[in-house]
């Protein structure tokens, strides 16, 4: 019983005594390297996924929160323009006001420059007028003096 049993094992092992050859060889590490290169694909293209997604969060929630910034930036900027053109039109209304108080004085100082001066020219129209008719009087008697009564 002991030798069928050692030749049944034998007959077990006897795969185990065969070569294998450069074909099988290859062809195993083919298998294995297709094999190995899947599992490299797979969890290449799930990390990939995993980044892409990652990626796709972070720019979503960047385009949201520029978004956001831009709305304020843009509240901003009207309350700026608001305010500037509120300034502008307190402003304007300033100057017009100082036009007519500067219209008004220079009308002021054009009247109390022009008017002493219209006095004095009327003075002395009326001082030449009387000085004209002594010169004439003055003369008158001197004619009347020099001429022989």
């Amino acid at each position: 019983m002991r030798i069928i049993a050692i030749l049944f094992l034998l007959l077990l092992t006897s795969p185990a005594f065969s070569e294998l050859t450069k074909e099988d060889l290859r062809t195993i590490l083919k298998e294995e390297v297709t094999a190995s290169e899947k599992r490299m694909r797979e969890y290449i293209d799930l990390k990939i996924d995993s980044v892409e997604k990652s990626l796709n969060a972070r720019i979503d929630a960047t385009n949201a929160r520029i978004d956001a910034l831009d709305k304020r930036l843009n509240a901003r900027i009207d309350s700026l323009e608001k305010n500037v053109d509120d300034r502008f039109d307190a402003v304007d209304k300033t100057l017009d006001r100082m036009w007519w108080l500067i219209i008004g004085l220079i009308g002021l100082i054009t009247g109390a420059i022009a008017v002493p001066q219209i006095i004095i020219a009327y003075r002395d129209r009326g001082q030449k007028e009387m000085q004209t008719e002594i010169q004439q009087l003055r003369e008158r008697l001197e004619a009347l003096e020099n001429t022989p009564s």
